[in-house]
């Protein structure tokens, strides 16, 4: 039987681990090639939502889940979507504001900026086949790169035959990602291999079982990464075309559109809150934290539209937007209590670290969906009373905002 850890605990892991999927404050050298060992980061407007996200959210996800390979799911989900893809916004971004309103300057910075979107891509297929590496039982992502990846030969054996195999069509564009450009990096060499690998995710989502895509945690992160990869080629082309033109509307538009994507299956797919909600009718859950999204990318928009506004003001202005996020997640009961985050949190850690290990391969993931999932199904239906027996009780009943998520079952 797997070990049991505390909330506590877990929660002390996940802000051990923040440098997490979030934006930093240096820029690392390279990550070019498969099992990178170094981690490239990026300083922009999102990059205290992107920290936020990751040591509040995402990485105590991961830490619930521990012991179980969606533990490394979720990580890599973090350093995947929350990081590299979100960097890539932080690139672009910063380019917009560096040239203060300059089409000449736009120009120029955009051109030059291609090669950190490289390294940026390189790190996102490189995340993504450590995320594979995860599903067959293997180590999750790390903030030191994801330098334990299993070969695609490895993983070919460890998928063949399972629910999971159309994910094999991912290892072709994810090499040639890894591999670079022929010649000096540019936008639309980049997008060319992005487009690859988004159409390769769109073909394996449409042909995995709904018991994968439809599963909470697993089929968030499976959906909120194909959603990932069909933004960033349309982002790029946008950066491509603004570099020509000078002018940046488009592109800022479209910034606005990733981010909203990017943020919404975070918060809503991989942290399993319409797989929360979807029972009740309700979406109690999700329109506050929708409309704090949306709340965000306008104030990105706007920043980034007003040559005047500086990055430290951007990044403010960015951090209140998500605010009422992270309020809705940790409202407690008015006569006290356990709050949605927390309770989801504790209880799936009690419900998974009580599960045999699962081991690897094949049989890592039918143990994944066989036994995990059903947990985690489970977790949700008692969250709002729907299973336990007598007594049981919807654990959001006192929480105003909240309530009309329980269910009477």
């Amino acid at each position: 039987m797997l070990k049991k850890i505390s909330l506590a605990a877990a929660v002390a892991a996940a802000l051990a681990l923040s440098g997490c999927g979030g934006g930093g404050s240096s820029a690392d050298s390279g990550a070019g090639g498969s099992g990178a060992a170094t981690r490239s980061t990026v300083t922009g407007p999102l990059t205290p939502v992107q920290s936020t996200l990751s040591s509040s959210v995402l990485q105590p996800l991961a830490v619930a889940t521990a012991g179980t390979p969606l533990a490394g799911v979720v990580s890599c989900a973090d350093f995947a979507v929350n990081g590299d893809a979100l960097n890539m916004v932080n690139l672009l971004a910063n380019s917009i504001q560096s040239a203060a309103g300059n089409p000449t300057a736009l120009q120029t910075s955009l051109t030059a900026t291609a090669a950190q979107v490289q390294v940026q891509a390189q790190q996102l297929a490189a995340d993504i086949q450590q995320m594979l590496t995860s599903l067959a039982g293997g180590a999750g992502c790390n903030s030191s790169g994801s330098s334990t990846a299993l070969s695609s030969t490895d993983l070919t054996s460890a998928l063949s035959g399972t629910p999971l195999a159309p994910l094999l069509g991912l290892l072709a564009p994810l090499s040639a990602i890894q591999s670079g450009t022929s010649g000096a990096p540019s936008l639309s060499a980049l997008t060319s291999q992005l487009t690859a690998l988004s159409s390769a995710m769109t073909t394996a989502f449409a042909a995995l079982p709904t018991s994968v895509t439809g599963a909470p945690v697993l089929g968030g992160v499976i959906a909120t990464l194909k959603n990932t990869t069909t933004n960033l080629p349309l982002l790029l082309t946008a950066a491509a075309n603004a570099a020509t033109s000078g002018n940046p509307a488009a592109l800022i538009t479209t910034l606005q559109t990733t981010v909203t994507t990017l943020l919404q299956g975070s918060l809503l797919n991989i942290l399993p809150v319409n797989s929360l909600q979807s029972g009740s009718g309700s979406t109690a859950l999700s329109s506050p934290i929708t409309a704090a999204i949306s709340a965000l990318t306008s104030a990105l928009g706007s920043g980034l539209s007003n040559p005047a506004t500086s990055l430290s003001n951007l990044q403010s202005t960015l951090t209140t937007a998500l605010a009422p996020v992270l309020t809705i997640l940790n409202q407690t009961p008015a006569g006290g209590g356990t709050s949605v985050l927390t309770g989801l949190l504790s209880q799936l850690t009690s419900a998974l670290s009580a599960l045999p290990a699962g081991g690897s391969g094949a049989s890592a993931i039918t143990s994944l969906i066989g036994s995990v999932v059903p947990a985690i199904t489970n977790v949700l239906s008692t969250l709002l009373g729907g299973t336990g027996g007598a007594g049981s009780s919807c654990v959001l009943s006192n929480i105003p905002l909240l309530s009309a998520l329980c269910t009477a079952i």
